[in-house]
């Protein structure tokens, strides 16, 4: 390698990564390489994924851009195969696609939307895996990381969607890590509270149904996207958003041999959510 990355906790290993455009999913996608894993960035948009593959190359580490859908079973299979031909077999796999948009009171939900939520969160998950999990059980090894939510944990309110999806997320994880054991290969989640990022901060970007649904429903009427997330910040014990940086580094931990003796869970990384 040049100067930039050097390899330690993942020197050889080969990782998928699905929702890896933005977010927490581009600084996990920095982090592995850092640590020696080539990466396979999948998402929908094209142009942010090459443009990311081009910054970890520059730095000396070593990523393809494989774009997808996650709601589409053959472009899944698709964006698998041109990984593996790219980079070889993949031992590494993280589902950090997510959707949480649009989320509101289950009697106000649009049912479209509802299944869009487990389309992407759960669904998605059970298709990247589906494709990649029989390779890893040929060859015997293996590891795997759900990005889910501490809204996989305990009901939230204007949250039916998500939290089904997550919850969901959790249970698969568990009842996968079952399944494959046997075969050398470990599978947990990472359990995120709120996160510094868009997806979270972004009253445009999250908050316009749900924050209608809290004021119609809970009240009160005035509550603020922003008032609402000072308060929830504030209801953490370190009375902090979590930063990307400190989930990328969880799910670092988990692909690595550091946490060997682990399989079926599922960590919280969530600033003491109470």
């Amino acid at each position: 390698m040049t100067s930039g990355f050097a390899p330690t906790l993942l020197e050889g290993r080969t990782t998928f990564l699905t929702g890896a455009s933005s977010g927490i999913g581009a600084v996990l996608a920095t982090m592995l390489a850092a640590h020696g894993s080539s990466v396979a960035l999948m998402a929908r948009s094209e142009k942010e994924l090459r443009l990311l593959a081009e910054r970890i190359e520059a730095d000396g580490g070593r990523a393809v851009a494989v774009p997808g859908d996650l709601t589409d079973a053959d472009s899944v299979r698709a964006a698998v195969r041109e990984a593996e031909e790219r980079l070889g077999p993949i031992d590494r796999l993280v589902h950090c696609a997510g959707e949480a948009r649009n989320q509101a009171f289950l009697c106000d939900q649009d049912e479209d939307q509802w299944m869009a939520t487990l389309d992407i969160n759960l669904l998605g998950a059970f298709r990247v895996a589906r494709a990649i999990v029989p390779g890893m059980m040929e060859r015997r090894e293996g590891n795997i990381v759900m990005v889910s939510s501490i809204a996989g944990k305990r009901g939230l309110p204007a949250n039916t969607s998500y939290c089904a999806s997550k919850f969901g997320l959790n249970g698969m994880t568990q009842a996968l890590a079952s399944e494959l054991g046997a075969f050398g290969v470990r599978v947990n989640a990472v359990c995120p509270g709120l996160t510094d990022s868009p997806a979270a901060t972004d009253g445009e970007r999250y908050g316009d149904p749900f924050m209608a649904a809290i004021a119609k429903h809970h009240g009160p009427p005035d509550l603020t996207w922003e008032r609402y997330l000072k308060r929830a910040v504030n209801s953490t014990i370190l009375r902090r958003l979590v930063r990307p940086e400190e989930i990328a580094a969880q799910v670092l931990f988990l692909l690595s041999d550091l946490s060997g003796g682990m399989t079926g869970q599922a960590v919280n990384v969530d600033a003491g959510a109470l």
